[in-house]
């Protein structure tokens, strides 16, 4: 079978270095090294060229090649799956695409992605319930209502005042959530809502953060957890620093 050249990721790469070996990391645990055109490169290896099934080790291999990279240098992570048949092929991608990829290098150079989870379980979502049912001008009301109503009245009226209960508890998680994200994006450059297929997560983001201030991010996740963690009712989880795959 004819071998191809799988790409990783693109990384700055100066003109006339020497070309980059990263070792026998890459997928099938082939040797990863790069292909350069001006002051760009392709960090790829050798794989028989034919199509991809995703699978657990490869994605692994592939993310691990990239956080290699980033290690080296700025990196724009490049999809898993991506084979070209030959070396003259990626010059030919990198010549063709050069203007593109070096604007994203230099709009990512010195920053890294941090992703953020905030997760609300089922003692967090009772909690949240109850200062929504505590704080309510109109769920008060509804409640004296029930008191003095009639059995007729008093069914219609239980409903409202669940209805009123869960749009109450919406609007407190939204805004607490929109608290968080507003708050760190306050020290990011850029930040990305990811999907989320959880419904336990109420917040999946990623920040693109500047090296010199990961600390002052650090910080405000720390200040946000000792809020909101302190009192049960939500859990912050941080991720990386990684290479910037949602800012590509």
């Amino acid at each position: 079978m004819v071998d191809g050249r799988y790409i990783y990721c693109i990384i700055d790469w100066e003109e006339k270095r020497p070309i980059g070996n990263f070792g026998n990391i890459g997928i099938g645990e082939n040797t990863v090294y790069t292909i350069y055109y001006k002051d760009i490169a392709a960090v790829v290896s050798t794989i028989p060229f034919k199509q991809m099934e995703s699978n657990l080790n490869d994605i692994v291999a592939h993310q691990r090649v990239v956080e290699a990279a980033r290690e080296a240098n700025t990196v724009l992570p490049v999809r898993f799956g991506v084979i070209l048949k030959n070396e003259a092929g990626i010059k030919k991608l990198l010549a063709s695409s050069y203007k593109d990829y070096h604007a994203k290098l230099t709009s990512l150079r010195g920053k890294d992605e941090i992703g953020i989870k905030v997760l609300l379980n089922k003692s967090s979502l009772k909690k949240i319930r109850e200062q929504a049912e505590q704080s309510s001008e109109e769920i008060r009301k509804i409640k004296q209502e029930i008191s003095s109503a009639k059995p007729g009245t008093s069914y219609f009226l239980k409903l409202r005042l669940e209805d009123a209960v869960k749009n109450e508890t919406l609007m407190k998680i939204d805004k607490m959530v929109g608290e968080i994200n507003d708050s760190l994006a306050e020290v990011a450059v850029d930040k990305r809502l990811l999907k989320n297929d959880v419904a336990e997560i109420v917040l999946n983001a990623a920040y693109l953060v500047e090296r010199n201030k990961i600390q002052i991010f650090d910080a405000k996740v720390k200040e946000l957890r000792e809020r909101f963690e302190k009192e049960g009712i939500m859990t912050l989880h941080r991720s990386g620093p990684w290479a910037p795959y949602s800012f590509c």
